[in-house]
């Protein structure tokens, strides 16, 4: 099996602008979602397809979702979470600022 090289080299987890991967509906929804301890995790952006915005519960280890279109979070998303343990760094967006736990 070939390995495939690296594409996303030079792309940060969360962009330091979301504007462009936030609907209304989920623009709407983040602040309150902040308030309630949840932060954008990660951004996938899979190839030909709409980007996908991973949130983490701050005050829980292995709690994760999804933010759908309507502004709702979808706590049992079928997705694996690449480990970032090895790196000693997880990322975060919480109140318009980067986080590096």
């Amino acid at each position: 099996m070939q390995r495939m090289p690296e594409r996303r080299r030079g792309d940060k987890p969360v962009p330091d602008d979301l504007s462009p991967f936030l609907n209304a509906a989920q623009a709407r929804a983040l602040p309150e979602l902040e308030k309630k301890g949840v932060l954008i995790y990660a951004v996938r952006r899979p190839l030909f397809q709409k980007p996908v915005l991973i949130v983490k519960l701050l005050h829980a280890k292995e709690r994760y979702g999804v933010l759908l279109d309507d502004g709702t979070v979808d706590y049992f998303p079928d997705i694996a979470i690449r480990d970032q343990s090895n790196m000693g760094i997880a990322f975060g967006h919480f109140a318009g600022e980067q986080i590096i736990e």
